[in-house]
């Protein structure tokens, strides 16, 4: 698999690279790990199990439910604010078993929220971007938990999609090494399926957390934004006439 990969080739990036001879280091990384992460007081198998609960519960509560039809987009209008901040969390927390449908859903209650349910375009800014940014957390909580076990149990890629995936995490790894904040940034704000690579390589390295969630707002908050202004103008543009 693409994210055993990712882990495995961070589980095996040293902190610090010594060139020969005693060199400089080509390179470092710093670790600034959130409190959250696994200890030897907080032993990982806690962390594992908490987020397999979470999904668990996502799937219980959302997805399943979506996809045989008992929730629709309808449902999630009824809540206004609260609905837009679900359907992009859950539409967006995803990351391993992805609902098209979910997102799509989610997305488009950004674009016809200030239109059609009459809701503050702000205040639909604030829900959509919040719902995605805190969902990212999952891929970021994916990266710092399971570099470990990728470890353990690689998976090689093969194929033409196996050599295609390893050389776009080779390009994110190299991208989040170099530019770690512009590249969640510029990933977050555009509709994409690499995102996931950086933000596992950004818990694999141990990446300030809080510089991670800034990048993701502000880049989701940008996605949101545009959503709500051209989603909108592509609707009057192709709205007929009364």
């Amino acid at each position: 698999m693409a994210i055993a990969r990712i882990l495995k080739f961070m589980a095996e990036t040293p902190v610090e690279t010594e060139r020969a001879h005693g060199e400089p280091p080509t390179h470092r990384i710093v670790l600034d790990a959130p409190s959250w992460l696994p200890t030897e007081k907080f032993p990982r198998n806690v962390i594992i199990g908490v987020l397999i609960t979470f999904v668990s519960v996502v799937l219980a509560a959302t997805i399943i439910p979506f996809a045989l039809g008992w929730l629709d987009r309808g449902d999630f209008e009824a809540f206004g604010y609260a609905g837009i901040f679900l359907a992009n969390f859950f539409g967006t927390a995803t990351v391993f078993i992805p609902v098209p449908g979910l997102t799509a859903a989610g997305q488009a209650l950004i674009v016809e929220g200030p239109r059609d349910l009459n809701l503050n375009p702000i205040g639909v800014i604030v829900a959509g971007a919040s719902g995605m940014t805190l969902a990212e957390s999952t891929s970021y909580a994916t990266g710092a938990i399971g570099r470990g076990l990728a470890e353990e149990r690689p998976m090689p890629l093969g194929g033409r999609i196996g050599r295609l995936l390893r050389r776009a995490a080779h390009w994110v790894d190299w991208l989040m090494l170099h530019y770690g904040f512009a590249t969640l940034l510029v990933l977050s704000a555009i509709p994409n399926i690499f995102f996931e690579f950086a933000g596992i390589t950004a818990g694999a390295t141990r990446m300030n957390f809080g510089r991670f969630m800034l990048a993701v707002a502000i880049g989701k908050t940008i996605r949101v934004i545009l959503l709500v202004v051209l989603g909108n103008a592509l609707l009057d543009l192709f709205e007929p006439n009364p």
